[in-house]
């Protein structure tokens, strides 16, 4: 997986690309700075409002920070999304989130 820096770079010559905010989101969350994961995964959702993975990923972060309310919404999110694109797996895996976070 590409660093931090490489990310950030590959943003400068497409900002509206939707899969490096993902990967870039990806390492944030890896190297625990959960805030910045969140900001980005954020991005990837303006971007592309039907990248169910963000919501999954995003809801995890918000977890890592203690915020379960904000987590449990955001995973909610996710799985009307999944629904809409009849996205079987990410209902499920999202499902699967949420109930663990009851």
């Amino acid at each position: 997986m590409p660093s931090i820096a490489q990310l950030e770079k590959l943003l400068t010559l497409d900002p509206a690309d939707p899969f490096v905010h993902y990967g870039l989101a990806q390492e944030y969350a890896k190297a625990g700075d959960h805030d910045q994961a969140i900001a980005s995964y954020t991005k990837v959702i303006e971007l592309d409002s039907t990248y169910c993975y963000a919501y999954f990923f995003k809801g995890q972060s918000h977890q890592e920070l203690g915020d379960m309310d904000r987590a449990r919404q955001v995973v909610s999110e996710g799985i009307e999304v999944a629904k809409q694109s009849n996205d079987a797996k990410a209902i499920s895996e999202l499902t699967g989130l949420l109930e663990s976070m009851q």
